[in-house]
C-alpha cells in the first residue's frame, strides 16, 4: 500500500485508501510494463537530481525531426472541408470526410504496417492532430485520438496475436473504435465500475451486464457496428476489472427478439456535437471467450491515457492557433475607437495569450512523448501535459471572445463551436483540479515515503484504543498543534515520544540540514547573471531570466511540501485546497521552463510568444502563496466547508425554491429508456 492510502486509511477513510490503494497498484503495473526505471522529469525538477538541459529540449528536437507523414491525410480533410462535404447538414462527420482521411491511413497512422496500418510514431500523429485542429476539424482529430490512443493501444499492448490480427486491420482500414469505460454513475474511475460480466458455461465466454445506471455512458466512438473495449468486473461483486474488444451489433436488440438486449443510443451531450457520442445497454450480452484482453483492465487504462493526455495538448496547441488565426483576422479588419483593433494593447494582450497557450501546450506535449520514447516514467508530467493545455485552452477561447466581440457567437463561427469543447477538455480523462492533486501525490510520493511517513504512523497510533481498533471518529487527532497540547497533552506526549524512537523521523532532520546546507552553499550563485552560467546559456536570451526563475522556485517547492505536510498532518488527506494549488503552481513553473527551452532553436516570433508566456504564468505563480498563505488557505477551507455544510444539509437559502432539474441520465437501476 502506498504512502498516501496508508495515510488515507490512518485518517479514517478507507474506502479511499482501497481505491487509491488498486489505482497505485494499476498505475504501478503499467509503468512495470512499460520498462519505467528513470524517474519522473517533475519529480527530479523538485528533489533533484536536476535534469540536464538537453534533456529538457529534447521534445523540441523530437518535434522538428518528426516527419510529416500525417500531412496527406490533413491535406484530405481541409480539401474534403473545402468543398462543402467534410460534415452531414446536422454538423456530423460526413462518411465522405472519413473515406478521404482512411485512405490516407489516418485511422491506422500508429498501427503497424503488417496490420495495414501506417506505421507512425506518436509524435508524427501529435503534428497531424494538432494541424487537423487548427484547421477546424477538431472533432475529426478526436475520433482519430481516441481511436488509436486506448482504442489501438490497449490491442497493441495487451492484445493476443490473434486479437491484433482479427481487429487492427479493421482500425487501419477506418472503422471505428470506442473504448466503454464511463457509466450512468461511475466516472473514471475504473476500479468503480459496475457493469459485470458472468461466465457463460453454454459459450465458454461471458454475458455482460451494463443495465440502468450501469449503462455505459459518454462513450466516443460507439455507434452501432463499431468496434468497442468495454471495461467490466469479473462477476457482479467481482475484485478485478476485466477489458473485453467486441464489435457492437448493427442495430438496437429489443426485449424478446432474443436471449439478450442492446441498444445504443446518443448520450445528448453538448460537446464534440459532430462526433459519435453514445450511452450503451447490455443486458445478458454475449461476449466470446477470444473477446477478453488478458490483463487488468485499469492497468490497460492507466498505459493507454498517457498517450492520450499528450494528444490531447496536441489538439489543444491546434485549437488555440486557430482562435489566433479568426481574431487576428477580425483584429486587422474591424475598424475600433482610434483605428483598427489590432492596434490597440488589450487585444493584442489576448493575441498573445492564445498564442502563448499554443506554443505552450505544443512544448509539452513533445516533451512528454520524448519522455515517454526515451523510457522516463511519465508520472506527474502527463497530468501536468493534459491539465496546463486544457487550461489554456479554455483561457484562448475566453481571450477570442474579448477581440472578436459578439461576432464570436454567431453560430456559423468556429469560435462558438468549439466553446463548448474547451470545457470539456477540462473533464475529459479526469477533471483537472483532481489530475493536479493526483500530479502532486506521484511526484511527492517517494519524499512522503521515505520522510513523513514516521510522522504519520505516529499519529495514526494514538489513534488507537487499547484493544487496538480505531477510536470513533469525534475521538481522532489528525493534527497536533498548540491547542491539541493543551487538550490532548496525554496522547500528544505520547506521540512525541513514539516519534523520537523512528529513523525516519532522524532521517528527515538530517534532510532538512543537509538541504539547508545545499542552500546557503549555493546562495552566491543567485548573484551571478544567468548569462553566464552555462546551463541557461542554452536558452534564448530573452528566456533565461524565466528559466533560472522557474528550476529556482521548482527546487523551493520541496520546502513549501515539507511544510504543507507539517502544517496539516494527517489532515492533509482531506485538504485538497492546498494540494491543487502546489499543482498548479509546480504546473505553472514547469510550462515556463518548457517553453524556455522549446523555443531555443525557433524563430524571434516564437521566442517573443514564449516570453510573454512566461511573463504571464510568472505573475500567476507569485500570486499562489503556499507557505505565507498557509493560514489564509486554512480561512479559506473553513469558509468553503461551511458553504459545503450549509448545501448538503439542505440550508443554503439561495437555493430555497429553486427545482433542480432531474438527471439527464437517470441512476435508478431500472431507468426506462429514453426514446430517441
Amino acid at each position: 500500500m502506498s504512502t498516501a492510502a496508508r495515510a488515507l486509511a490512518a485518517a479514517g477513510d478507507a474506502e479511499s485508501a482501497r481505491d487509491v490503494s488498486a489505482l497505485d497498484d494499476a498505475a504501478r503495473q503499467a509503468a512495470e510494463r512499460l520498462g519505467r526505471q528513470r524517474k519522473g522529469l517533475v519529480e527530479r525538477l523538485i528533489y533533484g537530481p536536476r535534469p540536464e538541459a538537453s534533456e529538457l529540449q529534447s521534445g523540441a528536437h523530437g518535434h522538428d525531426r518528426a516527419q510529416n507523414r500525417g500531412a496527406a491525410a490533413v491535406e484530405a480533410a481541409i480539401a474534403c472541408m473545402a468543398r462543402g462535404e467534410a460534415f452531414t447538414a446536422d454538423g456530423k462527420l460526413s462518411a465522405a470526410l472519413r473515406a478521404a482521411v482512411a485512405k490516407e491511413k489516418a485511422y491506422g497512422f500508429t498501427v503497424p504496417v503488417q496490420f495495414g496500418g501506417l506505421g507512425g510514431s506518436y509524435p508524427e500523429l501529435a503534428l497531424a492532430e494538432e494541424a487537423m485542429a487548427a484547421n477546424g476539424l477538431g472533432a475529426l482529430a478526436v475520433e482519430i485520438s481516441g481511436e488509436l490512443t486506448i482504442g489501438a493501444g490497449s490491442l497493441l499492448a495487451y492484445g493476443t496475436d490473434g486479437q491484433k490480427r482479427t481487429f487492427l486491420p479493421l482500425i487501419a482500414e477506418g472503422q471505428l473504435m470506442a473504448f466503454g469505460l464511463t457509466e450512468v454513475k461511475i466516472g473514471v474511475n475504473a476500479k468503480k465500475v459496475r457493469a459485470y460480466v458472468e461466465p457463460d458455461p453454454a459459450t465458454g465466454g461471458f454475458r455482460l451486464f451494463a443495465d440502468g445506471d450501469r449503462n455505459k455512458l459518454w462513450i466516443t466512438n460507439a455507434t452501432h457496428g463499431a468496434l468497442v473495449g468495454l471495461v467490466a468486473r469479473l462477476g457482479k461483486d467481482g475484485k478485478q476489472v476485466g477489458l473485453f474488444v467486441t464489435r457492437l451489433p448493427e442495430r438496437d436488440v429489443p426485449a424478446g427478439i432474443a436471449d439478450h438486449e442492446f441498444w445504443c443510443q446518443g448520450s445528448n451531450v453538448g460537446a464534440f456535437t459532430p462526433n459519435f457520442n453514445a450511452r450503451i445497454h447490455f443486458q445478458n450480452f454475449p461476449l466470446g471467450k477470444e473477446t477478453q484482453i488478458q490483463a487488468d483492465g485499469v492497468e490497460v487504462l492507466f498505459y493507454c491515457l498517457r498517450m492520450g493526455r499528450c494528444m490531447l495538448a496536441a489538439m489543444a496547441a491546434g485549437y488555440q492557433r486557430m482562435f489566433a488565426a479568426d481574431a487576428a483576422l477580425y483584429a486587422r479588419s474591424r475598424e475600433g475607437v482610434g483605428g483598427q483593433v489590432s492596434k490597440h494593447e488589450l487585444p493584442r494582450q489576448h493575441l498573445g495569450t492564445m498564442l502563448g497557450g499554443a506554443l505552450q501546450s505544443r512544448a509539452l506535449s513533445h516533451l512528454s512523448l520524448q519522455q515517454d520514447a526515451d523510457g522516463v516514467d511519465l508520472a506527474g508530467l502527463r497530468d501536468l501535459t493534459k491539465s496546463a493545455a486544457a487550461t489554456s485552452a479554455l483561457a484562448s477561447q475566453i481571450a477570442a471572445e474579448r477581440v472578436i466581440g459578439g461576432r464570436s457567437f454567431d453560430r456559423s463561427s468556429r469560435v462558438h463551436e468549439a466553446r463548448a469543447n474547451m470545457h470539456v477538455f477540462g473533464v475529459v480523462e479526469g477533471e483537472d483540479d483532481l489530475i493536479l492533486m493526483g500530479m502532486v501525490k506521484d511526484v511527492t510520493d517517494t519524499f512522503t515515503g521515505k520522510y513523513m511517513a514516521a510522522l504519520l504512523s505516529v499519529i495514526q497510533s494514538i489513534n488507537q484504543g487499547p484493544d487496538g481498533r480505531p477510536l470513533p471518529p469525534a475521538q481522532r487527532l489528525l493534527r497536533i498543534t498548540p491547542t491539541t497540547l493543551f487538550a490532548e497533552p496525554r496522547r500528544c506526549l505520547q506521540a512525541t515520544l513514539r516519534l523520537l524512537t523512528k529513523g525516519a523521523f532522524w532521517r528527515l532532520k538530517g534532510w532538512i540540514l543537509w538541504n539547508l546546507l545545499l542552500e546557503v552553499l549555493t546562495l552566491p550563485l543567485h548573484l551571478v547573471p544567468a548569462a553566464l552560467l552555462p546551463r541557461y546559456q542554452l536558452v534564448a536570451p530573452p528566456l533565461r531570466r524565466y528559466a533560472r526563475f522557474a528550476e529556482r522556485r521548482l527546487r523551493w517547492l520541496r520546502w513549501a511540501y515539507l511544510g504543507i505536510n507539517l502544517f496539516f498532518q494527517l489532515e492533509l488527506t482531506r485538504a485538497q485546497i492546498p494540494l491543487q494549488r502546489l499543482g498548479k503552481v509546480i504546473e505553472h513553473l514547469v510550462s515556463m521552463l518548457v517553453l524556455c527551452h522549446h523555443v531555443k532553436y525557433q524563430d524571434d516570433s516564437q521566442q517573443r510568444v514564449a516570453a510573454l508566456r512566461c511573463e504571464q504564468l510568472m505573475a500567476q505563480v507569485k500570486g499562489l502563496r503556499l507557505l505565507t498563505g498557509l493560514w489564509q488557505m486554512e480561512r479559506l477551507r473553513a469558509l468553503v466547508a461551511g458553504v459545503g455544510t450549509d448545501i448538503e444539509q439542505n440550508r443554503s437559502s439561495l437555493l430555497h425554491g429553486v427545482q433542480p432539474q432531474p438527471f439527464a441520465h437517470a441512476w435508478e437501476a431500472d431507468a426506462p429508456r429514453k426514446k430517441s
